[in-house]
């Protein structure tokens, strides 16, 4: 179809059709001319362009753009797929709840892959709505690259406000967990693990580092109620403008033992170094430990 010339009529009302909550796509649609040209004289009447956000939103209003809700089952129970969520959120999971920029969210974003697909599973199995599956390159030599997954959808962010705090210095384990049985607290404890554990080649202690110390210990009582033992630190750390941090460390031979029986990780490389340790070395009590 041929495009058409505007008329000095046509120039005339596009002040008030764009006012109005038209999209410059729409109106060059309305008369039949190239997008180039609307923006080009709404650009000389001194109309400035909508961003991208408040386009979405007059879209919205207009009808033009429908947004489709993610509905969430209608019975939801305490699983091992929402227990080892949970324990994902406490570490490295996040969740972007804005009523302002409309978006609501919760995702994951790390360097190994395995980890990144069971908690994509563990959303897809759990909430029945399908995650997104994003790779990133990195674009620098000493990065390295970036699996990510992501489910939007406001319900499943309710949900999961209403279970506890998941913020990176407040959060808490929810009391859904604390009340739950030694499988479920496994599945929670193997989420966040995932997230924040590390384990010493050479001697197979495990550990935890947070800058959240109330949630270090409830971790500690989940450990313990699995008859591990663990003790918690401060970590020293000497760089301007840091949190305190505290390590939760998990390093006589029993304890170690039971976390690699019940728990380990999702994650390869650190459950093949927790497999291949063959001698536990033992540690002398902590002199600077916090918990009994």
């Amino acid at each position: 179809m041929v495009k058409r010339k505007l008329t000095d009529k046509d120039i005339l009302s596009l002040s008030s059709l764009y006012n109005s909550g038209l999209s410059s796509w729409a109106i060059a649609e309305k008369f039949n001319t190239y997008h180039s040209n609307i923006l080009y004289h709404l650009k000389k009447l001194g109309l400035r362009r909508r961003n991208r956000s408040s386009a979405a939103k007059e879209g919205v209003k207009a009808g033009r753009i429908l947004i489709k809700k993610n509905l969430i089952p209608k019975s939801l129970k305490l699983n091992e797929d929402l227990a080892y969520l949970l324990g994902v959120l406490c570490g490295d999971g996040y969740m972007d709840y804005s009523n302002d920029r409309r978006t609501y969210y919760i995702g994951l974003s790390a360097v190994d892959k395995e980890f990144v697909d069971n908690f994509k599973g563990a959303l897809h199995n759990y909430f029945k709505i399908k995650p997104t599956d994003e790779f990133r390159k990195s674009r620098k030599e000493n990065w390295r690259d970036q699996y990510i997954t992501r489910m939007c959808s406001k319900e499943v962010c309710d949900f999961i406000n209403k279970l506890g705090k998941f913020g990176k210095f407040e959060w808490n384990i929810p009391e859904a967990i604390i009340n739950s049985d030694n499988n479920l607290k496994i599945f929670f404890l193997k989420g966040f693990f995932d997230s924040e554990g590390e384990i010493d080649k050479q001697s197979g202690r495990v550990g935890a580092t947070s800058a959240n110390f109330i949630g270090l210990n409830q971790i500690g009582k989940l450990l313990r109620d699995l008859k591990i033992n663990f003790t918690i630190i401060k970590v020293k750390d000497s760089r301007p403008n840091t949190h305190q941090k505290y390590k939760l460390r998990v390093h006589d031979k029993k304890s170690i033992l039971s976390f690699r029986n019940l728990i380990g990780f999702t994650i390869k490389r650190k459950q093949e170094v927790l497999d291949n340790v063959k001698e536990v070395t033992m540690f002398p009590r902590d002199r600077d430990r916090l918990t009994p």
